[in-house]
């Protein structure tokens, strides 16, 4: 019996060896996908085919985040370029897409 609960053990153990931790997204950086006024969305990571309809796009992309910027600072930026982020205010609504006031810069 207890080589039975022994080797369970040890199975168990191993199944949780597999798993990989997902690493959190900081908002450092991200791809723009799409833009409305004011408001840009950003993903974390570079979209295949960024002409996909935006609900595949966040369908596949697990962290997202909409940033209201300033006009000028919309109109900076382009769907598909690398962008830097920055949170102006610190808050992040937690809802799908993350939802925050923020400014962007195209990274080279």
């Amino acid at each position: 019996m207890k080589g039975i609960f022994a080797v369970l053990v040890f199975m168990l153990s191993l199944c949780g060896c597999t798993q990989q931790k997902k690493e959190s997204w900081n908002y450092g950086e991200g791809y723009v996908v799409a833009k409305e006024n004011d408001k840009v969305l950003v993903v974390r990571n570079k979209v295949a085919n960024i002409n996909a309809p935006l609900s595949e796009i966040l369908a596949n992309e697990s962290d997202a985040i909409w940033l209201t910027v300033t006009k000028d600072n919309s109109k900076a930026v382009n769907i598909g370029d690398k962008v830097t982020m920055a949170i102006t205010d610190g808050i992040i609504e937690q809802s799908y897409p993350g939802q925050a006031a923020g400014t962007l810069e195209v990274r080279k």
